[in-house]
């Protein structure tokens, strides 16, 4: 008779082991392969991000630059000339406006008060381009300091002209709207005097966002005067009086009897101002490092108003200029730092970007030790020239 066995044999310690073996290291290739894929797209997605800040940076930097000048500011005079502001008979130098937050701390830029440039001996001025050549902070040592720039254009959806305004005090004027449409109000297409707040009022408000706030500069006659908006009260039927007192940037010092003043602007208490007016929008960019986040910054300022971030990892910041000079010669890529002799900022006729370059701050040991292996992504610089349109009709034409 014949036995049978039902016994069974397993595997071997040795077979387990291999087997253990070849199954972790399958585990530990896709593993690896999954953290290679997750770092790839974490680098795309960073790339991605900083080239979407980076061209926002310089759309926004070319759009104001080839502004410069514009608008009513052709009219007034600021394109070709500048404003002389009151600077308390030498004694007082008028600063570049700070937002005044809260009430309380004044932001200015650079973190510092940055004077308003004096030419050629001349009173403090403001001009369509003002150079900041130096005067921003140092971002990096072997870079050195970087540059600020201000750029001034008429604001064409508040139309100033079509009010009459009067001094009433040495710090105050009324603005009244004229039953009838004057010769220098113009209105948008399509747009009826009178009707559907055409002009607009000059109170801000949600119903009006085109009014007036503390820190808006507005520019009287050709050369007249510049003053700084501290507060706005209805005074009737369309009557505004619009208060240019004390501000943080000593534009306005009212008690003092020099030009540049609203006081020299009139001639006297009770005086209309000159017909031509129009509201500034004054420009500044720079680099700041805000605490909240500690990665350099480009900031956009606009007049007295809060700065706003336009784009983070912003390293450092460059301008050069061309001028038509007083010799009839195109001098190009000029830091202005001293002017010429002669020439002051009206000359400028194109803004050289040298460098407006980004580089990622915020990263972590892995990229900061392997991210040349895919692409340096932290790596961006804009160089770029951008005709003063308005600026370069009047200097070379």
């Amino acid at each position: 008779m014949r036995r049978v066995s039902n016994s069974s044999s397993g595997f071997s310690l040795i077979e387990l082991i291999i087997t253990a073996c070849i199954g972790a290291t399958l585990v530990a290739a896709a593993a690896m392969l999954f953290n290679k894929g997750t770092q790839m797209a974490w680098v795309t997605s960073q790339r991605a991000e900083l080239q979407e800040d980076f061209r926002a940076a310089a759309n926004l930097l070319q759009r104001d630059i080839s502004l410069a000048g514009a608008g009513a500011l052709g009219q007034t005079g600021l394109s070709t000339n500048a404003v002389a502001l009151a600077n308390g008979g030498g004694a007082v130098a008028p600063v570049y406006p700070c937002s005044i937050v809260g009430g309380a701390s004044c932001t200015y830029i650079n973190g510092g008060s940055v004077a308003y440039p004096a030419y050629n001996g001349g009173a403090p001025s403001i001009y369509s381009i003002i150079p900041g050549t130096n005067l921003g902070i140092t971002v990096t040592a072997a870079q050195g300091p970087t540059d600020i720039i201000t750029l001034n254009y008429a604001d064409i959806n508040l139309p100033l002209n079509c009010y009459s305004a009067t001094l009433t005090t040495a710090d105050v004027v009324t603005f009244t709207l004229p039953a009838a449409q004057n010769s220098n109000c113009l209105l948008p297409v399509g747009a009826t005097y009178g009707v559907n707040n055409q002009p607009p009022g000059l109170i801000w408000g949600q119903a009006n966002p085109y009014g007036l706030q503390p820190g808006d500069m507005i520019q009287f006659g050709a050369n007249n005067a510049i003053g700084v908006v501290t507060n706005v009260t209805n005074c009737g039927a369309g009557c505004y009086a619009v208060t240019f007192g004390t501000d943080p940037g000593k534009l306005n010092q009212p008690g003092v009897a020099t030009s540049g003043t609203l006081l020299a602007a009139a001639g006297a208490v009770g005086n209309a101002m000159p017909t031509l007016m129009s509201r500034l929008l004054s420009v500044t960019y720079y680099l700041a490092i805000p605490t909240s986040t500690g990665l350099p910054t480009l900031f956009r300022i606009q007049n007295g108003q809060p700065p706003a971030p336009v784009a983070e990892n912003v390293v450092y910041l460059k301008f050069c200029y061309d001028i038509m000079s007083t010799t009839g010669v195109v001098a190009t890529c000029q830091s202005l730092s001293p002017m010429p002799a002669g020439d002051s900022p009206t000359m400028i006729t194109k803004v050289n970007i040298l460098h407006m370059s980004m580089r990622s701050q915020n990263r972590d040991a892995w990229s900061k030790s392997t991210l040349s292996q895919y692409g340096g992504y932290e790596g961006l610089d804009l160089q770029t020239s951008i005709a003063v349109r308005n600026m370069t009709m009047q200097n070379e034409y």
